[in-house]
């Protein structure tokens, strides 16, 4: 029997992240590439992370037998449900292991079925990021796999224009699609959101109307999301409406909706942004009035921002009950 590419193939070079997508139909194919990736970074010495949604997580564990203990395991679909917070997880991950001198490589399942259509486009966004984020810090290697046998076609297809690498089953190859002309940051942030179907609350807002702001935001959220949720819904809204007075303009529209259990708020201004990470970054504790959009994301279950010069920025959170 052949070795599965992961095997024989050696560490990453110092100072290059490689970022891979692996695509796999079924179980048989998922644990013969994830049992090779993770024993070939044991075998080398190097610490493995591992964030993959159950049952997958419980059957890889048991493929790994004894060497389970020696790797670490994080549950996607908890981490990795408002998916701007995934890449804050590999940053901590990668900043112990850069502090400590050791070498790592990781797994990670951004993408599985069930994501609404709104979080896969988010994801993707995020895999696209992951290359920005990490491409000039400390060497390291990121699998990600995908379900071939779950996942839409367009899915699969759009992991060719997001990964500097593949591996389809057992055969790796160079993706000659990356990067993608359609997923720079300006063209990113600059596809306009869907328009809601359900009926939306609108007001305008500054500085004299940020009281007014949060009970209203309170009054319109407390039933679908109980007390403690419209209380995270009010900080959402309370950290966007504050950035579009400091840094759009003085003023801004937030709009509000319910939808499938969840409230969804969007604040536009006329501000502008153009950092592609920004509330994907660990804010320092020494700079006031950064960590706006970080503490936005660690309230909400999805975030989505698009900003251009013309129509200016809209920020848009779910949340959702439970």
């Amino acid at each position: 029997m052949s070795r599965h590419p992961f095997a024989a193939r050696a560490c990453v070079p110092a100072g290059s992240f490689r970022h891979e997508a692996f695509l796999y139909c079924g179980d048989e194919e998922f644990l013969a590439g994830t049992t090779a990736f993770v024993r070939g970074g044991l075998d080398a010495g190097e610490d493995v992370l591992v964030a993959v949604i159950e049952p997958r997580a419980s059957l890889l564990a048991a493929a790994l037998g004894p060497d389970a203990d020696r790797v670490g395991f994080l549950d996607m679909a908890a981490v990795g449900r408002n998916p701007a917070r995934i890449i804050p997880a590999w940053q901590d991950w990668v900043d112990r292991h850069t502090a400590a001198d050791r070498g790592f490589r990781g797994i990670g399942e951004p993408i599985w079925a069930g994501r609404s259509p709104a979080e896969i486009v988010e994801c993707q966004q995020h895999e696209q990021l992951l290359n920005t984020a990490f491409d000039t810090g400390p060497g390291w290697w990121l699998l990600c796999p995908y379900d071939t046998a779950a996942l839409p076609e367009p899915v699969i297809d759009r992991a060719r224009d997001t990964h500097p690498g593949l591996v389809d089953g057992d055969v790796w190859e160079k993706s000659t699609r990356y990067p993608a002309p359609d997923l720079t940051a300006s063209a990113m942030f600059g596809a306009p959101l869907e328009e809601p179907a359900a009926t939306v609350w609108e007001l305008v807002y500054d500085l004299t109307r940020l009281a007014e702001l949060r009970d209203r935001v309170a009054a319109f959220a407390q039933p679908v999301l109980g007390r403690r949720g419209a209380g995270n819904a009010v900080l959402v809204v309370d950290e966007l409406a504050t950035n579009s007075v400091m840094h759009g303009g003085g003023s801004g529209r937030l709009r509000m909706w319910r939808e499938d259990g969840t409230v969804v708020v969007e604040a536009w201004d006329r501000g502008t942004i153009v950092d592609p990470l920004i509330g994907r970054r660990r804010p320092p504790g020494s700079v006031p009035g950064r960590a706006g959009l970080w503490i936005v994301n660690q309230l909400c279950d999805l975030l989505q921002i698009r900003s251009d010069p013309v129509r200016g920025t809209v920020v848009r959170a779910r949340l959702a009950a439970g």
